[in-house]
């Protein structure tokens, strides 16, 4: 421990004059530099909607203090991206690069706020800098952000296009299928038929009815007349069997026009029936096709919604816009010069070791005695 000292001691003048041109360069680095002024942006960021639009099951719910450390995190990724550095220089017509420009930058996290401050040594020009890069940050993450949907959106409108054209396939081909057989609605057309055929099957019950009700009157006329003893009444009752014979003629003929109606609708009846199968499956095709377009409809609407909402960044909102400081920044002389002091001390002394190595290397090895 004692060596150590004595070699501290032995090269302090190296020690201090490491110190002393050290202190000096900050000194007089401080003294001819320009005031710095600094604009600050404080931002409010709330818990963002999800941008990715899910086809299918529903992603899992991520909690808001994790997305509003994701939105800050991206956000301040665009704060200090080259490329909105360059727009911001482009827009002010300033005379630095990108790196220069985002030397000045430093961006706080401070719970759900984000502080942007930005230093210059214009007071007017570090406003505009500020003001400017925070709204060329706000335009590419909204950019950024709105991929997911933007991309998602150009995926299903190809994909409605497809699902479009197969629609229209199907929706033609089911009515080519009602021309060709002369049916708007299947299943209407037949229950039209059988409620025709019901109705029929009725009205000849009531004729075969009335016709059994007229053969019994017939009948009786007829035995009245061969009972009776008066040869004008036997007359009388023949005439009105008669007449009742011809009624029942005319049920008959009526009964069997039924049949042939009967008989024509069932013929159409099975027709319409064996049609079945095929307007079923071009029904079906049409209804498939139908749900996967409407499907693909309301999640292009989201899509456009989501897109809408990305670009809008509404989740980060300015609070406390950059205003003109009326002051320079507070002077970094005084923590430099205790950094420098302390670096200038350590390194000083280290290259005080250095030097007493070197110097005991190169000393020439002691003589040894002779007997």
């Amino acid at each position: 421990m004692l060596t150590y000292f004595r070699i501290i001691l032995k090269r302090w003048w190296l020690i201090l004059l490491i110190f002393a041109v050290t202190t000096a360069v900050i000194l007089i680095n401080s003294m001819t530099a320009k005031p710095l002024y600094s604009a600050f942006v404080r931002l409010q960021v709330i818990a963002p909607e999800p941008q990715e639009v899910s086809l299918f099951a529903e992603a899992r719910p991520v909690g808001s203090r994790e997305e509003i450390v994701a939105v800050q995190q991206q956000f301040d990724a665009a704060l200090r991206s080259a490329y909105v550095a360059w727009q911001t220089i482009a827009d002010l017509n300033l005379g630095v690069s990108a790196a220069e420009l985002l030397d000045g930058l430093s961006v706080f996290a401070d719970g759900e706020f984000l502080n942007v401050t930005f230093v210059a040594d214009n007071p007017m020009l570090v406003e505009a800098i500020a003001t400017q890069h925070v709204e060329n940050a706000f335009a590419y993450y909204a950019e950024i952000r709105s991929k997911p949907s933007t991309v998602a959106l150009q995926f299903i409108q190809q994909e409605l296009a497809e699902v479009e054209k197969s629609l229209t396939t199907a929706q033609d081909a089911f009515l080519k299928f009602k021309i060709e057989h002369e049916v708007d609605s299947l299943p209407r057309e037949i229950s039209a038929i059988q409620d025709q055929i019901r109705q029929l099957r009725l009205e000849r019950a009531r004729l075969i009815t009335e016709r059994e009700k007229a053969k019994g009157i017939s009948d009786e006329y007829i035995r009245l007349a061969s009972e009776t003893g008066s040869t004008q009444a036997a007359v009388s009752y023949e005439r009105l069997a008669v007449d009742q014979d011809a009624l029942i003629a005319g049920l008959v003929a009526q009964e069997a026009e039924y049949d042939r109606l009967i008989l024509s609708q069932e013929a159409l009846l099975v027709e319409l029936l064996q049609l079945t199968t095929e307007h079923e499956s071009l029904l079906r095709a049409v209804s498939r096709v139908q749900l996967n377009y409407n499907f693909l409809t309301d999640k292009e609407s989201e899509a456009r919604l989501k897109q809408s909402q990305a670009t809008n960044v509404s989740f980060i909102q300015i609070i406390e816009p950059a205003r003109m400081p009326d002051r320079p920044a507070p002077s970094q002389t005084p923590k430099l010069l205790m950094i420098g002091a302390l670096v200038s001390v350590i390194a000083g002394v280290i290259l005080a070791f250095v030097l007493e190595f070197i110097s005991l290397l190169r000393a020439p090895a002691p003589e040894e005695s002779a007997y």
